[in-house]
């Protein structure tokens, strides 16, 4: 009789925890895996240092915000380094209004030695979109790592895109 009493508690306890999961899920935001790119027309002399900064004080509604850091720029064409994955927050927790407001996420470069820099404020919205809100002129966002002419993006649902933010310092 015990060993019937704990096995529905058991069940009972994992549809539980498998709702509870479930429902949790339910919340999550449009999220990415993002590159953070500067596009050089020109070969570089000697490798350029950029500094990539991302999140900071124009993130608003977003669970995960990435990783800053520097990319080594050294051919001409893409050069690109992973800022990790990013996501916005769907929900409204501990008094914020993130069902309803706009998901922002700032990223900047900057390169060493030079006058070059840039950045962007993206919006993100369910549905796994990005739109690039304001931005330093000719950046783009991709679906893949390769030159375009977008300032916003889908991917499919229940992917992690990639998406990639391309700066163009030659351009500006």
């Amino acid at each position: 009789m015990n060993a019937i009493k704990a096995m529905k508690t058991a069940i009972t306890m994992g549809g539980m925890c498998t709702g509870l999961l479930m429902s949790s899920s339910v919340f999550a935001g449009a999220g990415a895996n993002v590159y953070a790119c500067v596009n050089l027309t020109t070969k570089p002399i000697t490798p350029l240092s950029v500094a990539v900064t991302v999140g900071g004080s124009g993130t608003h509604c977003m669970i995960d915000s990435g990783s800053g850091g520097t990319l080594t720029a050294s051919a001409i064409g893409l050069n690109c380094m992973s800022v990790g994955y990013v996501e916005s927050k769907a929900s409204s927790t501990k008094g914020d209004l993130c069902a309803t407001d706009t998901s922002t996420w700032p990223m900047s470069y900057s390169i060493s030695g030079s006058s070059y820099s840039g950045s962007m404020v993206s919006k993100w919205s369910t549905g796994n979109h990005i739109s690039l809100t304001t931005s330093t002129k000719n950046t783009v966002v991709c679906n893949n790592k390769a030159l375009c002419d977008s300032t916003s993006a889908t991917w499919n649902s229940g992917t992690q895109g990639p998406l990639y933010i391309i700066f163009q310092p030659e351009a500006n």
